[in-house]
């Protein structure tokens, strides 16, 4: 006696032949999980070429006018005297406006600075963030003795409490820094 109905030899048509499609999503949807693609941490883990950018640079801004009365009156403005650029490769640090600034640089590869770091206000009013996001001109340096230049912006953002009634701040300049 045969027991097998022609309906159940279409479904085993049917899943032979999604066996690739869902493979094929299996394979997507595993990506960058360590099962033969590098996924998204697949750049530059270190500075390999032009990594010699810590050092004290001279901090230029395009226009140096003051800021707003609203940043006065919080007692903040541009940084004065050098930016000076802290590098643990790939880490860079600085400090500006009393704000320790903390990010990554992997140098000839994209030659991008971008550093963040914020700080709170007194009386639990808020915060401010700073934020310099700039670009090491080429030829980046391959020696701490070596002349270079970094091209960019600087950003002084207030950001209050919902109820602390103070004035809102912002400052935006370029700048330029060399050493």
């Amino acid at each position: 006696m045969h027991t097998e109905s022609p309906r159940s030899a279409r479904s085993l048509k049917a899943v032979t032949f999604l066996r690739v499609p869902v493979l094929l999503a299996m394979g997507m949807m595993t990506m960058g999980s360590g099962l033969g693609n590098p996924g998204c941490n697949s750049g530059p883990s270190e500075c390999e070429d032009g990594c010699a950018i810590a050092g004290s640079y001279h901090l230029q801004f395009t226009d140096s006018s003051p800021p707003s009365a609203d940043c006065e009156a919080l007692g903040l403005g541009l940084p004065t005297g050098p930016l000076v650029l802290a590098f643990d490769n790939p880490t860079v640090t600085t400090t500006l406006n009393d704000v320790e600034l903390t990010g990554l640089y992997f140098g000839e590869h994209s030659l991008s600075l971008n550093l963040y770091g914020n700080r709170l206000l007194p009386d639990d009013k808020g915060f401010y963030s700073v934020r310099l996001e700039a670009k090491v001109l080429a030829p980046a340096p391959d020696k701490a003795s070596a002349p270079a230049s970094i091209e960019g912006e600087y950003e002084l953002a207030v950001h209050p409490a919902s109820d602390a009634g103070i004035p809102e701040c912002l400052i935006q300049r370029n700048f330029t820094a060399t050493r």
